[in-house]
Order: C-alpha cells, then sequence, then structure tokens
C-alpha cells in the first residue's frame, strides 16, 4: 500500500503566514493606541465642557464675560429666599470678579438683551439708579444673553450704561438662574439673598419699591 506523501509548506508560503501574522500585530497595537489617545481626548473635552475659563478674546475691554469656571454654588437656588447663586466674569485685562465678592452690599442681577423692547424700556431707569444709588453701596451687574460684543458694546454706549455689563455667551449664568423670560431682574440683599425675582418690565416706581427691600 502506498504511502500517502507528506505534505509541506513551502517557504513561500511559510514568509506570508509571517507577514499577515506581523500586519495582524501591528494593527492591533496602532488601534489600541488609537483607543488610548480617544479616551485621553474624550476625559479632556468632558473635564473641560461647561466649566472652562471665560474666553475674552475680541471682548471690548470695557465687557466682561460670564464663567461658572471654579464657582460652587452649594445650597444655592434663583428663589426669593434663598442665596444668590454665585458666578464669575472676567474682564479681557484678565481681572474677574464674582457675584460673592459684593456680598455686604445690595445687588441687582439683570438678564437683558438687545433685541427686547421692555429691556429697551427699562434701561434708562436702571441707569438712573446705579447712578444714584451706587454712593451707598448699590451695585447693578447687567447680564447681556447670547448676544455678539458688537451688539452689546453699541448698546451700552446707546445708554451710557456705566455699571458692569456681563456677556452670558454661553448661556450658563442664565441657565443657573432658570431664566427664559426677559427682561428678569433678581434683588439681592447684603447678605447674598434673594429677596425679589420680578419677571418683566421694571418700571421705575416698581424698581424704587424693590430697592427698599435690598437697600440698608
Amino acid at each position: 500500500m502506498a504511502k500517502k506523501p507528506k505534505q509541506y509548506k513551502s517557504k513561500t508560503h511559510k514568509k506570508k503566514s509571517s507577514s499577515n501574522r506581523q500586519l495582524f500585530i501591528g494593527l492591533l497595537v496602532v488601534g489600541v493606541i488609537l483607543a488610548v489617545v480617544a479616551g485621553i481626548l474624550l476625559v479632556r473635552n468632558g473635564s473641560t465642557s461647561g466649566g472652562s475659563s471665560a474666553d475674552t478674546a475680541n471682548i471690548p475691554k470695557d465687557l466682561a464675560v460670564a464663567t461658572l469656571a471654579g464657582v460652587k454654588n452649594s445650597g444655592a437656588q434663583p428663589a426669593q429666599g434663598r442665596p444668590a447663586p454665585n458666578f464669575a466674569f472676567r474682564y479681557p485685562d484678565g481681572s474677574t470678579y464674582t457675584l460673592a465678592d459684593f456680598k455686604g452690599q445690595p445687588v441687582i442681577v439683570n438678564f437683558w438683551a438687545t433685541w427686547c423692547p421692555p429691556c429697551r424700556r427699562e434701561m434708562p431707569g436702571l441707569v438712573k439708579a446705579y447712578e444714584t444709588h451706587k454712593d451707598d453701596g448699590l451695585m447693578i451687574l447687567e447680564v447681556d444673553v447670547a448676544e455678539p460684543a458688537e451688539a452689546v458694546e453699541q448698546f451700552v454706549q446707546e445708554y451710557n450704561m456705566t455699571m458692569p455689563v456681563i456677556l452670558d455667551q454661553r448661556q450658563e449664568v442664565t441657565r443657573l438662574y432658570r431664566t427664559d423670560s426677559f427682561p428678569t431682574s433678581f434683588f439681592i440683599d447684603k447678605d447674598g439673598v434673594i429677596q425679589v425675582r420680578w419677571v418683566g418690565y421694571l418700571p421705575e416706581e416698581q424698581l424704587a419699591l424693590n430697592l427698599q427691600k435690598i437697600m440698608p
């Protein structure tokens, strides 16, 4: 009975198999490296989103940019009788302030936009109130909601706004204060507690009444 001849693999076949294994290993290593890099980028993006520093590039020097980076708000709520949520704002020169910096003073935080007719109607009264009471410690923080710096700067000049004007470009502070109607004003006493939340146009008479609840 004839023996079945042995099956031998040629040298060429062996070389192809070795090359295929090396290619597979190489691709596997590259895949692992890409996965690690993608994971690092994802972690970095996740850690910076919603809390990155304010971007003041191309912002006029008299305007600030709002940010929540590094700000803690434990126990704060945008409601009457509760501590006002803290936020920060940074100017192009790098100087940074927070709402908490004005503790000990009465503060109005006013959310507005240039396209809003009631905001335009009430702004002269707010400017007048600030000029009248700033020597008594009153601070008014004007928070513009998601508008280009150029439009806000023109509005500031038109109404001679001398109080701090803050660009809430990412609407971080607007969401923090649960505000979706403009204008909306928060009257905060010297202890940092909200005494009045006023939604809509604020006549000068009502502004004076609300000020009585926070002025010393």
